[in-house]
């Protein structure tokens, strides 16, 4: 019984704080007078969305963004993860804390600290007179500053589907004569496939 009343009081309070909000905006954008309190004009803002002459090139920047940052995060999240699930280095749980760090940190905060850091005039143009504030807010910037914020959510899915999996099925690859390269690129690598879709 009191299984259940948690499981409930979960579930609404996934409704509330989930469903109730993407609702809304569905609904703001089927309906553009919706916030007012009408539902007049049904879809009348799609076609001049469609219309818009910026939208092959906005949608089109968007993708590369998206496609840029899932890249850089599986090109730094992956060997990070894969070193902290099959070795024992120094200190791990500090590495997690180390990563989990810019994951906890708020997108804006995250943005604001590198514009005080790269911008024209920023901290490092005083410290040591480099001026990247085009790098900053060109699209590789705007990739390689989300990068730093996600890539830990590859780092954590890795890492651990590696420590729960452990390297047994390399091992007896290993023992069949696999070299450790030919146990990683046709044992461990194909094993972390849900963990960097999920990554990503």
């Amino acid at each position: 019984m009191k299984q259940r009343l948690i499981s409930a009081c979960t579930l609404a309070a996934l409704l509330v704080l989930v469903a109730l909000p993407l609702l809304f905006i569905i609904l703001q954008a089927i309906f553009p007078r919706f916030s007012s309190g009408s539902l007049e004009g049904a879809f009348s803002g799609v076609a001049a969305l469609i219309a818009d002459p910026q939208l092959p090139t906005m949608l089109g920047g968007t993708l590369w963004v998206a496609c840029g940052v899932a890249l850089m995060s599986v090109l730094i999240g992956l060997p990070l993860g894969v070193l902290r699930g099959l070795f024992n280095l120094p200190l791990p749980r500090l590495w997690d804390l180390l990563f989990l760090i810019p994951f906890l940190t708020p997108p804006y905060i995250a943005a604001l600290s590198w514009m005080l850091m790269l911008q024209s005039h920023g901290y490092l143009q005083q410290l040591t007179g480099w001026d990247l504030n085009d790098l900053l807010f060109s699209r590789i910037g705007i990739v390689l500053v989300m990068t730093l914020n996600i890539f830990p959510v590859v780092y954590f899915a890795v890492s651990r589907s590696l420590l729960a999996s452990g390297q047994r099925l390399a091992i007896v690859a290993r023992v069949h004569g696999a070299s450790a390269w030919q146990a990683f690129w046709h044992i461990t690598l194909p094993m972390l496939s849900p963990a960097l879709a999920a990554g990503m």
